[in-house]
């Protein structure tokens, strides 16, 4: 919805003066992604091209640039942002303080095999990512550590984080404490408790053949690649840092702030490195002044997500124009007469969500979005439960966001598998065909939009009834 505070952005041509950009941005990210170039730094180029097509076609190019400075400036970015560069920091210092090499000794003490080891990733991560409700919070605490102790078992390289990332999103969908359950929830006039109950069945049968998948494709990597840093030496000496991540699940369990257990658990940490003697304090600051060079574990963490976030950042500021632009209110009126049964308007909404997930890579702000419509369209035009519209809603937006190969998922995973040691000998694009539990998600449905199963009238009128009794109108 536009504020009042805030005008509309006009463009040229309308519709497609406002979505050319959005295609100046697809054309070249793809483009980079197939010709195996995929990465956060180069994507700068055509996010900024976009932005230039964004002022060349407005009809006030100020108005469009107060509206990209807004995007930009949004609370989200900042937590965001802030949350990567500290997720950074922690990577570094379980890095330098050898935890991965007292996991991988563990790992192997207990014969543990690299062929399972994306499947128990997966299982970890679906278990966090349910607890805490945050796909990014769990790529934070897993990808910088199970990633390169998969590859050193032998794991398959583009599966570890295909499975780190389904697992983030499998969470993000059913987890009542998620921002995205929440806010399908509540846009479709129903509570979460109902909610979560009713899109189980999908999510499960996903994450179930995911799981199969992880097994069939989990294995075929090399072990203990000879020129791995962490493979040199095995030693259970770090596994005494298992303690830091064990600290930031624990808050995110309790629900503290995502950047107050990032920071608490850092600094402790680097005091446990320090008590233990596994880190030096000169190595978290080093300033070479002959070369006019800082580095160190904090400002290495920082800088080794520093891409991403300047990518994170320009791109927040074109996903301001898609509500300043009046984008939704465009597309209602273009797909009225598509939504004339209930299996059409499923399939409108489906394709809506999917170009609206990649054209902002931020399934809560779509889904918040496009609730509006969807209700309109889909509760109250066709007689769908809310739970079902909202089931949808969650659903395509969580398995849209696994297989987009600039979404933040994906790209932060395989930055925490760059930095990490272990050998990257893949692009980013190669792991979409892993991405398991995104396909299945789809596909479950798709097919569920396609035959009418879960959308029955005594599943609405059950629904409407128990609505109508807590006084909401649906």
């Amino acid at each position: 919805m536009i504020s009042e505070n805030n005008e509309r952005v006009e463009f040229r041509g309308g519709l497609l003066g406002l979505t050319l950009p959005f295609a100046v941005l697809f054309i070249g990210i793809m483009w980079l992604a197939l010709s195996g170039k995929a990465l956060p730094m180069a994507f700068w180029v055509p996010t900024l091209f976009s932005i230039l097509a964004a002022l060349l076609l407005a009809k006030k190019p100020a108005d469009c640039a107060r509206a990209i400075i807004s995007g930009m400036s949004s609370e989200m970015v900042a937590i965001m942002l802030m949350a990567w560069f500290l997720a950074g920091i922690t990577a570094q210092l379980l890095k330098a303080t050898g935890l991965i090499q007292g996991l991988i000794w563990l790992s192997l003490s207990v014969g543990l095999k690299g062929a399972y080891f994306p499947l128990v990733t997966f299982v970890i991560g679906c278990l966090l990512s349910t607890a805490t409700g945050t796909a990014i919070g769990t790529v934070i605490a897993l990808g910088p550590i199970l990633y390169p102790v998969g590859v050193a078992l032998g794991a398959n390289p583009p599966v570890m984080v295909a499975a780190i990332v389904c697992a983030a999103y499998f969470g993000d969908n059913i987890a009542p404490v998620s921002d995205t359950t929440i806010a399908s929830a509540y846009t479709q006039g129903t509570d979460v408790p109902r909610v979560v109950k009713t899109r189980l069945k999908y999510a499960f049968i996903a994450a179930g053949l995911s799981c199969v998948l992880f097994v069939v494709f989990g294995g075929g990597g090399e072990t203990l690649p000879a020129g791995a840093p962490f493979a040199k030496e095995l030693s259970p000496d770090g596994l005494i840092m298992l303690l830091v991540p064990a600290l930031l699940i624990t808050l995110m369990f309790r629900e503290v702030h995502l950047i107050v257990a990032l920071i608490f658990s850092g600094a402790f940490g680097i005091l446990l490195g320090i008590v233990s003697g596994l880190l030096s304090p000169a190595s978290l600051l080093v300033i070479n002044m002959d070369q006019f060079t800082v580095g160190g574990i904090i400002a290495d963490g920082i800088n080794s997500l520093m891409d991403i976030a300047v990518f994170a950042f320009l791109l927040m500021g074109l996903v301001g124009l898609l509500e300043r632009g009046g984008f939704l209110e465009m597309v209602t009126e273009r797909t009225e007469r598509f939504t004339k049964t209930p299996r059409s308007a499923e399939l409108m909404i489906t394709a809506l969500l999917i170009i609206m997930n990649l054209l902002t890579v931020a399934s809560t702000i779509v889904i918040i979005m496009a609730g509006p419509l969807a209700k309109k369209v889909l509760v109250q035009k066709n007689a769908i439960s809310p739970e079902r519209s909202a089931n949808i809603l969650d659903a395509v937006s969580a398995g849209a966001m696994c297989l987009i190969p600039y979404g933040f998922g994906p790209l932060l995973a395989y930055m925490f598998a760059g930095s990490s040691g272990a050998a990257v000998n893949f692009s980013l694009l190669s792991t979409i065909p892993y991405m398991f539990h995104g396909w299945a998600l789809l596909a479950v449905m798709l097919f569920s939009i396609l035959t009418g199963w879960g959308r029955d009238r005594t599943e609405f009128a059950g629904a409407a009834a128990g609505l109508a009794h807590s006084g909401k109108t649906v």
